[in-house]
């Protein structure tokens, strides 16, 4: 009888070890929105440091046929894009994201604001695409956000 009892505490123990290393095994399923997220602040990240691997970071996230709105206007493609990249020691930090998918899931319009420094800086709003399994920044239109006016009035 206690030698039963045993071998079932035994074999309770056995699987419940079994079952708790299958859970911390499996792997964490992020949602579309949740993925993207993780790619916006990979790609700031990357714009920052901007080392060797940052760059290929950045080449990775940024789909070959980007176009991008400065700031102050300009548009440029993923060339002049990457060529005017610089390191910088400043922090930047996203929040108030809004993500809404399209297309059956293969298109994601983004948008959140940037602080930088710990000062709200910019709005940015950005078109994400799915291709071959794998999400690219298609699109990327960053406005300044500047001081309201005071009417003279």
């Amino acid at each position: 009888m206690i030698r039963k009892l045993i071998g079932m505490l035994m074999l309770t123990f056995v699987l419940a070890m079994a079952s708790a290393i299958a859970i911390a095994q499996t792997k964490v399923k992020l949602t579309n929105e949740q993925t993207l997220i993780a790619l916006d602040k990979e790609w700031t990240a990357a714009e920052l440091r901007l080392n060797a691997d940052d760059q290929k970071t950045i080449s990775r996230i940024v789909a070959e046929d980007y176009s991008g709105t400065t700031p102050f206007g300009q548009i440029e493609n993923k060339a002049q894009y990457i060529a005017g990249l610089k390191a910088t020691p400043d922090t930047d930090v996203a929040d108030e994201y809004v993500v809404h998918f399209f297309d059956g899931g293969k298109l994601a319009l983004m948008s959140h604001r940037g602080t930088v420094n710990g000062k709200p800086t910019y709005r940015s709003t950005h078109v994400w695409v799915k291709r071959g399994g794998t999400w690219h920044l298609l699109q990327n239109h960053v406005s300044n956000i500047a001081e309201p006016t005071v009417s003279t009035n």
